[in-house]
């Protein structure tokens, strides 16, 4: 049995090792009981409601969870899919498309449950291959030794190390000693027999980088494709290239080692999709994921990291980061569609030549090989998580407003504005010390706070944020609607306060806006 098939019927049985415990056989096993649904893995029904945990709803109701419909172009792996993040149920396969429903559990604690195995240096027969040299992660006794030594004259001896400081301290070393090149032709290569070809109409994008470098393609690849020529060279390329990379030195030294490859939830090209964004529920997930997709917007975006077998099971490492979560800053929110044992096995030249797919225009919005069709959120009835922002800010504080033609705006608050004969805008300049920017934009994307401007004797007056924001300086323009601007008398101070729907902001007491007499 080959690496790949030996990979399918590792993968078929979930992420869980052999004879992983179930122990009131409701079809989860205790493991995910406890760190992904958080159901009881003492009790087949949880909360005693007559459907088993192991029900595909049934399992959501101890835990937050994002559910999504997506097409994906080949190549994909359907046995693998199903892990310790989320739960996978195939719609439609085709052997060039996969229609699919994905469930993903976000508030996991998969990470805080890494602890080292005593007998890692002894691998059970089925996971050998991923110690093996590859094609491409093709590590030898030279690299082996070279690796040991230098790691040695670091101080770390790989003898004395269990398994998950191995992982830690050779990912960590690895990109340490190498530095990064900005090359991509991972994708434009396609394998016969073992052997690495690039297909007729990807030769003219190839040649354009090797004339760049000034290097033969055998040279590139060294530079690029092959583990030992990375490592000889002390370089590696894109994320698919690092993956490749970091397979070659941990298996050298002894740790199973295979790929996997993500995308966001949704493709940021999408305007269609990037609006299903701002239906979540979680306000902090909302957020996260929102500023994910407007970095990403424009761009062809997916992920190639490495899986670790560490403590009995497979673990995520990306770079240096062993337990990572599929909750990112960089993608948003992580689908894991694809594992491979060799970068030779994995076929990815199929998403390089996404755009000539028969279905690309028609199935997805951007540059991607993946859309999403839907997407929701759930908090389970018997869920404790909170709906909080993720960055730990509660509250920011108004402290200044001013009229947007006040002339003594700050330069850089410069924008362009409709309609300003009629609408009214104005600048709420928040308190900034010891926050960020980014978390700020966070927060404010998140709240969407509203307000209002009250006098004695006047009717409240409704001002609503447009997305006219400037973190770092500490402001955002609300606006107010034509009728209710011509109704604002005129000499008279008006008093800055929070709707009732302006949760996570206050107004310093005191703050007023008076519309100019005429």
């Amino acid at each position: 049995m080959g690496t790949g098939a030996l990979l399918l019927a590792l993968a078929l049985a979930g992420q869980k090792g052999p004879g992983e415990p179930d122990a009131d056989k409701d079809g989860l096993s205790d493991f995910h009981e406890r760190h992904k649904y958080f159901t009881d893995p003492k009790k087949a029904d949880s909360d005693g409601d007559g459907v088993p945990d192991g029900d595909w709803d049934e399992r959501r109701e101890y835990s937050y969870s994002i559910r999504a419909v997506m097409h994906v172009m080949a190549p994909f792996d359907v046995a693998s899919m199903s892990d310790d993040y989320q739960d996978v149920r195939v719609l439609e396969e085709r052997a060039d498309l996969l229609e699919f429903e994905v469930v993903v559990y976000p508030f996991n604690t998969v990470a805080s449950a890494i602890a080292p195995d005593s007998g890692w240096r002894k691998p059970r027969s089925e996971l050998k291959p991923f110690v093996e040299p590859g094609v491409c992660s093709n590590w030898d006794k030279e690299l082996q030794k070279d690796l040991a030594t230098e790691l040695k004259e670091r101080g770390v001896d790989l003898g004395a190390l269990d398994d998950v400081e191995t992982a830690r301290q050779v990912s960590r070393w690895l990109m340490e000693r190498s530095r990064e090149e900005d090359s991509f032709t991972t994708f434009a290569v396609a394998f016969e027999r073992g052997r690495p070809k690039v297909p007729e109409h990807r030769q003219a994008d190839v040649a354009a980088t090797l004339t760049e470098r000034g290097r033969t393609l055998e040279e590139q690849w060294d530079h690029e494709l092959f583990g030992k020529g990375m490592f000889a060279n002390k370089v590696h390329g894109s994320c698919t290239s690092s993956a490749i990379y970091l397979q070659t030195g941990l298996r050298a030294a002894g740790l199973p080692t295979r790929t996997v490859l993500v995308t966001p939830v949704v493709d940021a090209n999408d305007e269609r999709e990037v609006a299903w964004l701002g239906t979540l529920q979680h306000v902090g997930v909302r957020a996260k994921l929102q500023r994910a997709a407007e970095r990403q917007k424009g761009s062809w975006t997916s992920h190639t990291f490495n899986e670790v077998f560490v403590g009995g099971r497979w673990r995520r490492l990306n770079y240096t980061e062993l337990g990572q979560n599929v909750l990112d800053d960089g993608l948003g929110l992580m689908v894991h569609v694809h594992t491979f044992g060799d970068h030779s096995e994995a076929g990815l030249v199929g998403w390089g030549d996404r755009g000539r797919h028969p279905l690309h225009g028609a199935l997805f919005g951007g540059p991607n090989p993946y859309s999403c069709v839907s997407l929701s959120d759930r908090f389970g009835v018997h869920a404790k998580v909170p709906n909080e922002m993720l960055s730990g800010l509660r509250e920011l504080t108004i402290v200044k407003v001013a009229w947007y033609d006040d002339p003594a705006r700050p330069p850089g608050l410069t924008t362009s504005l409709w309609d300003t004969e009629t609408a009214g805008y104005f600048f709420a300049h928040f308190d900034t010390a010891g926050v960020d920017g980014s978390d700020a934009l966070e927060h404010w994307r998140a709240t969407q706070p509203r307000f209002l401007l009250r006098a004695r004797g006047q009717a409240d007056v409704p001002a609503g944020c447009i997305p006219k924001f400037w973190g770092n300086e500490g402001a955002f323009i609300l606006r107010i609607e034509p009728d209710d601007l011509a109704r604002m008398a005129r000499g008279v101070p008006y008093e800055l306060g929070c709707a009732a729907t302006a949760g996570g902001w206050s107004v310093r007491e005191g703050l007023t806006l008076e519309r100019a007499r005429r």
